[in-house]
């Protein structure tokens, strides 16, 4: 990771500031965010959560998501010198055409994934893209596990919804560890993302028919007329 020779000075109060911009930004565009867990990922860590990267909010729902887990999160970000605070957050920089930074990140994200307590969030498909299809994993995932292959490989999905109120609501789901052998690398890959796909599908089900699996992790803007209209009489 990127850093001046203040960064341990700044790192905490960085964070700190950093972090509360984030949730600042989430409860003022969200009405809520809600999560089912088939899995606590604090008990499988370190682990690499692997999704589906559809929407612009995924790395800041990321953020949250290690603060509800209470364990420490990390990101690769290509556009990471257009936001370098996300540093003190875990994000490492992972640009295009920069081969010297992308192997310093590899072996530091190989260090912290041999930490208990870490999770490595990870877009597979490498590109941001419109819901809900699924695209074709890069490499990354399969490499990442045949340098480490004790580490976890949780996957997740997430869904975005414009319902009837006025701000979207927001749905995760955290599935069962993947498993698989290793295999020829297309294949091992192409197993891991009919697994997300799969998830995803579940989790657009649950939500219509089982609402119920999920909990609220964070509360957000109610609609103008939730705010505006008085409590209903009560007899």
């Amino acid at each position: 990771m990127e850093r001046s020779p203040l960064s341990a000075l700044i790192r905490r109060p960085l964070s700190a500031f950093t972090g509360w911009l984030i949730e600042r930004a989430l409860r003022q565009h969200f009405r809520a965010l809600y999560l089912w867990e088939q899995v606590n990922p604090s008990a499988y860590t370190p682990a690499i959560v692997f999704a589906p990267h559809h929407y612009w909010w995924d790395g800041y729902l990321c953020y949250w998501l290690s603060r509800v887990w209470g364990v420490r999160g990390a990101v690769w970000m290509r556009e990471w010198r257009r936001f370098p605070p996300f540093w003190s957050l875990g994000a490492m920089p992972f640009p295009d055409n920069q081969m010297v930074i992308r192997l310093r990140t590899i072996r530091q994200t190989l260090r912290w994934l041999q930490q208990p307590g870490n999770l490595l969030f990870l877009f597979p498909e490498g590109e941001l893209h419109p819901a809900p299809e699924v695209w074709a994993f890069q490499r990354a995932l399969y490499w990442l596990h045949c340098q480490l292959p004790a580490v976890s490989l949780l996957p997740m999905a997430m869904e975005i919804v414009q319902g009837v109120h006025q701000y979207p609501e927001a749905y995760i789901v955290i599935g069962e560890p993947f498993e698989s052998e290793m295999g020829e690398s297309t294949r091992w890959l192409e197993q891991a993302r009919r697994r997300v796909q799969t998830l995803l599908e579940a989790l657009h089900q649950a939500r219509l028919q089982h609402p119920e699996q999920f909990r609220k992790v964070l509360s957000g803007r109610l609609s103008a007329n939730e705010r505006w209209s008085p409590p209903p009489h009560r007899v």
